[in-house]
Order: structure tokens, then sequence, then C-alpha cells
């Protein structure tokens, strides 16, 4: 097994990393006065924020966690594509940390890169999707 698996096989659930009700009631707030997605904003697309994502990872820095300037608002696809691979060049020293930000310039050339929009019957694409 290795390091990555072991550590994924014993991660922390999502309440005992911070995620609990008071998270849930801050983040709600942040969306609230930032709703759109900043990734897809980035590339011309006015898509509804779902969830706010740590910038930098907190790794548990419960400093880092409740600052609110390593805070941005991002959709689903956004938060589970482009961030984690943004996390992994990070991790392997291909980008700095203030390309972690989904307004970033490997942000954006990997979103263009992935990015399909959703098409309709008609065989165009769906206005913001």
């Amino acid at each position: 097994m290795t390091s990555r698996n072991l550590s994924d096989r014993y991660r922390l659930n999502a309440h005992d990393r911070g995620y609990d009700t008071r998270w849930k009631r801050v983040s709600r707030e942040y969306l609230w006065r930032r709703p759109w997605c900043v990734g897809c904003l980035a590339i011309g697309v006015k898509r509804k924020a779902e969830l706010g994502d740590h910038i930098v990872p907190h790794k548990g820095d419960r400093a880092r966690f409740w600052d609110s300037t390593n805070w941005q608002s991002s959709c689903a696809w956004h938060h589970n594509s482009i961030k984690p691979e943004l996390e992994r060049m990070f991790a392997d020293r291909r980008i700095r940390v203030t390309d972690l930000h989904l307004q970033s310039a490997p942000a954006v050339e990997l979103t263009r890169a992935r990015h399909r929009p959703a098409v309709g019957p008609d065989g165009f694409a769906i206005p913001g999707s």
C-alpha cells in the first residue's frame, strides 16, 4: 500500500476536518455574497457557485481554514475536476501557490481544455453551461 492510499484510508470525515454546522452557515453566507463560480467567470461563463473552496488547502490548519481571504466560490465541476489537478501540479512544484486560485492562468488553461458546455436539443451550446 502506498503512502497516498494509506492516508486516504485514514482520512478524517468532513465534520472532523472542520466542515461542521458553523462552516455550513458561514459558507452559505459567503456564497450569498459571491454567488458565481470564479473559475467559470474566468472563461466568460456565468454559473452558480455550489460551494466555498479553500484556495490553499488548509490541511487541518484552523487559522487557514477560517481565513476568508483563502476562500473562493466554486461550482462542483471546478471543485472536483480542476482544483484537484491544480493541487497535484502544486505538489509536484509545477505551479506556484498563487496559481491554486481558479482565476489563475494555469486554472483557466485547464478549464478551457476540459470544459464542455451542455448542448441543447437544437445542437447548440446552452448559454451559461
